[in-house]
């Protein structure tokens, strides 16, 4: 059985509590995009698929920077862009450099020895979403 702590979520609490904390975290209209479109995207179910960050404890319930990778990776738009965003958004949310580091390091090695596999066996490589694209400008 599949760990879904927010099986008591709806679509709108999980936007009202990410838009809540990218308000806070100051980031702009193109992130508040990306989660408007991670909400919306009919290619994974958030309330689902989303299981907060795996093996290790949330900051935030639900935590953006976990939510927006794990949105990136079930549509097929993980690897190292989508990597690069969480080590971003982790930094952004006040993680230590050398924590968010680790995290960071940590999912490269299981993409690249994992789920890139996976993602190809499955076909689930997709083409970037606009929203996404967008945030690869802000954050190179």
């Amino acid at each position: 059985m599949q760990y879904r702590p927010y099986i008591n979520w709806t679509k709108t609490d999980f936007h009202r509590h990410l838009k809540n904390l990218a308000n806070e975290y100051g980031l702009g209209k193109s992130f508040k995009q990306l989660i408007d479109a991670a909400l919306l995207d009919d290619r994974w179910d958030p309330l689902a698929d989303y299981d907060g960050c795996t093996l290790v404890q949330d900051m935030y319930h639900p935590c953006l920077s976990c939510f927006i990778h794990d949105y990136l990776w079930n549509t097929g738009q993980g690897g190292k862009d989508a990597d690069k965003v969480f080590l971003y958004l982790m930094l952004v949310e006040g993680l230590k450099p050398s924590k968010a580091k680790r995290r960071y390091i940590a999912v490269r090695l299981y993409w690249l020895v994992w789920a890139k596999w996976k993602n190809i066996y499955w076909r689930n490589l997709n083409p970037y979403t606009e929203e996404f694209k967008q945030i690869l400008k802000i954050i190179k």
